[in-house]
């Protein structure tokens, strides 16, 4: 096997720790009350079995595409964005008038939010890494079919 690349670490272990995190958020609520309110907590961390569906799922799909970059680019991409999308229903649950349906709390989504970017640089840096492949095999390839270069010591 190849060594990995830094993305590629990066997405292993955000989704060890979403897939952790939903496997024990299961432990603590079973499947009761799935998308509403509670007072269910896991290490200082409001959950709900929707909560750890959707860590479960997401935390899945990382350690499923980390093996090929180009999987990776865009899974870390769709992963980033439902991060953020939750991180942001976790913001709204601030106001009053809005259901606080994940159970999120500060640090639930202090995590949906550093889980995001860590997708997001996941993501960027598989795309990066798949550039610099390509210019790299360009350049091997141009160098391997270039001529030779004239001899101008003997004249």
């Amino acid at each position: 096997m190849n060594r990995l690349r830094w993305p590629q670490k990066l997405a292993i272990g955000t989704g060890v720790l979403l897939v952790l995190w939903g496997v024990a958020g299961f432990f603590a609520t079973g499947f009761s009350g799935f998308a509403g309110e509670s007072g269910t907590w896991v290490i200082g961390l409001r959950v709900n079995p929707l909560q750890n569906t959707l860590h479960v799922v997401f935390g899945a799909a990382l350690l499923l595409s980390f093996r090929r970059l180009r999987a990776l680019s865009g899974t870390g991409l769709l992963v980033a964005l439902l991060c953020l999308v939750t991180f942001g229903f976790g913001m709204a649950r601030y106001d009053e008038q809005v259901v606080n349906f994940l159970n999120v709390n500060p640090g639930s989504n202090a995590l949906h939010l550093v889980a995001g970017f860590a997708a997001l640089a996941a993501a960027q840096g598989a795309a990066w890494c798949r550039q610099c492949d390509r210019l790299s095999a360009l350049r091997t390839a141009s160098a391997t079919s270039a001529p030779p270069a004239p001899d101008h010591r003997h004249r």
